[in-house]
Parts: C-alpha cells; structure tokens; sequence
C-alpha cells in the first residue's frame, strides 16, 4: 500500500559566516595554516520534529509561507536530501516535481530529456517511447521537442517536466508551487489532471499558496512555520489557524481592488468570493454555497437604492449565468458612505474550469453605475469526472 510516514524528522544547515569573494581566497584557505583564525558558521535547523502520516489514497496539502521549510520537506521525501535526524519512509512508486529543470541536462533536447527522466523514474525505453506523444502533447510543445532545453523558457521546462511526472503512472505524486510559473490555461490543466489522479487513487502531495484548493480538495493539510509544524488534521482547521496567524482571520484571501475614479457617484472598492461559512476562497467545489461579496462607498446621498447584476463567463468568453435583481424586481440599499453587499449561489454546478465573474450596479431607475468585468475570477474543481459546462446534481437508479 502507498504511503508516506514522516517521525520526528529534522534537517540542519551549516552556514559559513565568511565566504570566499575570490578563487584566490578559496585555494588560500585550501592551504593548512594554524594561525589562520576559525571561520564562524551558523546552524540553521530548516526542519525540526516534523511528523506526519499520509495513508494509501490520501491527499495531503502543505502549507506555509515563503521559508517555512516546504521545499526542505518535499526534498527528504522525494530523496534528494537526507535528513539529519528522524525517520522517512516512502512507500510506492515515487514522482516528483519539485524544482523547475530539476533532473535535465541543458545541452540535451525535450525529446532526451524525457527518455532520460522517465529511465531515472523507472521506466523501460519501450515504454517511453510509447508514451512520448501523450507527454509532447500535454506539455504542448511539439515544435520545440528537439530543442535543447537550455533554450526552453521556466514555463516550458515546468511543462515537460509536469508532463512526465504524470505520465509514469506513479502512486504518490509530488508537486511544489513550481506550477505556477505556467499561463493560467496550463495551471489549470495540471490541476484538473492531479484532481483526476486523485480521483482514481493516486496519492498526492501538494504544496502550494493556493489556500482554497487546499481547504476543498485535500483530504489532509498540514501547516509549516518556521521549520516546526504550526497545525496539522482537517484541511479546514489547518487553513483556518494559518489565516489566523498570518493575520487575516479567515476573511480575506483573494481579493479584487478596485481603483476608484473620479466623478462616481457609487465606488466599489473590493470584491470578494467566500464560501457558506464566509470564508474567503479563490477555490470552490463543485455543488458548493458560493457567496459574492461587493464592498461599495455611495458618495451621492440622494443615491439610496439601487440592482446588482453578476455575470459569470467561461474563459472563451461564453456567458454561463446572469442574475440580475433589477429582473427579479430585488433592490440593495445603498447608504451613504461605505456598504456592503451580498449575492448567495446556493448550489454552484459548474464543472471544473476558471470563470470570470463580472458585476454591475445599477441606480433605481436601472441605470448603469459601475460595471467591473471581470470583477473575481473563480476556481472551481470538480471531484467527478465532467466535462461540458454544467454539472447536472443526479443519482443513478
């Protein structure tokens, strides 16, 4: 059974306090010299008594702000770095994806490297070789393919490198923030492929700044802080305490601001997607309470009510929803100074995809007074398998 087992793991760097600014001063120091003072080092401990579990079909998101020891972690997993102290054991075939250009050789081609990365993972040539067309055309990069990759661009070599990660039908499967150097077309991509393994169970481990895709799609996460861990259990909890601790209080992630101009009589100053519990999210499930929040200033007192339109769009452009409270005869108030306003989606069946979701307020007489297109811009990820544009909730019989 796949699976991952961390017990007290810790992980120390020596820091050398005087470098070497010259050749010359590093061959100097080479030389045996008594009298030669002491070089001062520092410890630094990127991980200490860090354990966890991830059983057979788990998922587990690890979060954590920049130098908290994430990289350092997916490191000792993926065997690239011993620990110095503590207990690892990996169990099940392994694929990693966790530095851009991590395992290529600059002089070689696409094509040379897949062979070469796929072999150091296990696979057969004949193998590869019947899999390097799917892996070309999910990296899209048929006309570079025989290119070296010293001259791909980081989004091109996090595309191939991604491409063969998953096309070696690993058990667990390794991915760090790296993803996020792609066009967004691409990220989502990859994320609907990770959620698709996931689906047929494939472990995944994910790292990523992505809160919202940690808290709806991971059956576990785990919270690092300075090397130690801050929380673990419930992706839920875990997101919440680390809101908590980076000060935002579970109510604001991701967020449009809007400039104001001049000459507006209402100002929408920001824009905000939460969940039923009003909790701030860039990420939903498909089916989820999906709650629209307007932060408006009303600058005109006579102004004292007034519609809301929202709109979502699919990426291509093609409207997928319109609810308009001037059509269904629903006002908003509008008092002087600033306001906020909200739209509840009970049920948001969507498939997996990114929507855009613009906005308008409207005065009493359904004149326009602010549109913001897009105003949000929506994540939503499905945990069946579906394709089209909605969604339908059924069950079979």
């Amino acid at each position: 059974m796949a699976g991952i087992l961390a017990e007290s793991v810790s992980k120390r760097f020596t820091l050398r306090k005087d470098r070497p600014d010259s050749v010359g001063q590093l061959l100097a120091r080479m030389i045996p010299n008594p009298r030669r003072r002491r070089i001062p080092r520092e410890d630094l401990w990127a991980l200490r008594d860090v354990s966890f579990e991830m059983r057979s079909g788990e998922s587990l998101g690890i979060v954590g702000n920049n130098g908290s020891g994430k990289s350092t972690l997916l490191k000792l997993l993926s065997r690239t770095m011993l620990p110095t102290s503590g207990r690892i054991e990996v169990r099940g075939k392994t694929s990693a994806l966790i530095e851009i250009g991590a395992g290529f050789h600059p002089d070689f081609t696409g094509r040379e490297n897949v062979f070469i990365n796929a072999s150091i993972l296990g696979i057969r040539r004949r193998e590869i070789e019947r899999r390097l067309d799917a892996i070309v055309e999910f990296a899209e990069l048929q006309a570079f393919i025989d290119v070296p990759v010293k001259y791909y661009s980081t989004g091109m070599q996090a595309r191939l490198g991604f491409a063969v990660a998953i096309h070696v039908d690993p058990e667990i499967l390794i991915v760090d923030e790296v993803l996020a150097v792609g066009d967004e077309a691409f990220q989502q991509k990859c994320m609907d492929r990770i959620y698709a393994m996931k689906r047929q169970g494939t472990n995944i481990l994910l790292v990523s700044h992505s809160l919202g895709s940690v808290e709806q799609l991971m059956s576990k996460a785990l919270w690092l802080n300075q090397g130690v861990i801050g929380a673990q259990g419930e992706p839920a909890d875990v997101v919440k305490a680390y809101r908590a601790f980076m000060g935002e209080g579970g109510t604001h992630v991701e967020s449009v601001a809007v400039p104001p101009s001049t000459g507006q009589d209402v100002v929408v100053s920001e824009i905000r997607i939460l969940t039923a519990a009003r909790q701030a999210t860039d990420t939903v499930a498909t089916g989820d309470t999906v709650v629209l929040e307007v932060e408006c200033e009303n600058r005109l007192p006579a102004l004292t009510a007034g519609y809301l339109e929202v709109k979502i769009r699919r990426g291509d452009g093609l409207e997928i929803a319109h609810v308009s409270g001037l059509e269904e005869g629903h006002h908003v108030t509008f008092p002087p100074g600033k306001s906020v306003i909200r739209l509840e989606i009970e049920e948001l069946y969507l498939v997996t995809g990114i929507y855009d979701v613009d906005l308008m307020l409207l005065d009493a007489n359904g004149r326009r007074k602010f549109i913001v297109e897009p105003a949000a811009r929506l994540n939503v990820q499905s945990l069946r398998p579906s394709t089209g544009v909605i969604a339908l909730p059924h069950r079979w019989l």
